[in-house]
């Protein structure tokens, strides 16, 4: 069922990936096993990158939203999910307006799929972009290697693991909208840290 790929090796839905429980993006956990939840890549050190574009929130998981709506209650969030999140007033101790950006963590996710987030915390101003939720763990990297070294040549950004990219306002966004695009481009391929790493002194010497 599956192919080759030089080093890499395609995965469909459903195939084993691991022995043992792991907590990875794209898949889930049956039994002492893990598998793959979509199509994805087990790369030459056997680390498992999911292809499609499928989110799903767990526990523990840093978002990134934009306050769409507010009320005296709370207010509604896009997180870049199916249904809006709620912050209510009451769990917070700021005051969010219209357009805010702000970075939260899932803290429970009901059965019918409405997440319900904690540890809210404003974003100053910037510019919110979406990136594939199943490329995240290429941008944050391992360890976050590949996002600090994106943030000490660009400047701060936030990754959400729904998709949503904040850069500050601060930040050559140019470039840091450039990188990411390749690493959305690149994903799937070996090396990337370093190409990236290769672009980025190109880039900052050319300046």
């Amino acid at each position: 069922m599956s192919d080759k790929m030089n080093d890499r090796k395609l995965v469909l839905p459903g195939e084993k990936i691991a022995e043992g429980k792991y907590r990875i993006p794209g898949a889930f956990v049956e039994g002492e096993k893990t598998y793959a939840a979509v199509i994805g890549i087990l790369d030459a050190e056997n680390r498992f990158i999911p292809l499609e574009n499928k989110y799903i929130p767990m526990a523990e998981d840093v978002l990134v939203g934009v306050i769409t709506d507010s009320r005296h209650a709370g207010y509604d969030v896009d997180l870049n999910l199916p249904n809006n999140g709620f912050i209510p007033s009451r769990d917070i101790r700021l005051t969010l307006e219209l357009g805010d950006f702000v970075m939260c963590k899932v803290r429970e996710v009901t059965e019918t799929g409405d997440v319900d987030v904690g540890e809210v915390r404003r974003l100053p101003k910037g510019k919110l972009v979406s990136f594939p939720c199943a490329k995240v763990p290429r941008l944050v990297g391992r360890q976050s290697s590949m996002i600090d070294m994106i943030k000490e040549r660009v400047g701060d950004i936030v990754v959400g693991k729904n998709g949503y990219v904040w850069i500050s306002e601060k930040a050559d966004i140019p470039l840091a909208m450039e990188t990411i695009k390749i690493i959305e481009e690149e994903a799937h391929f070996p090396g990337l840290t370093d190409r990236i790493s290769a672009f980025l002194n190109i880039q900052k010497k050319v300046e």
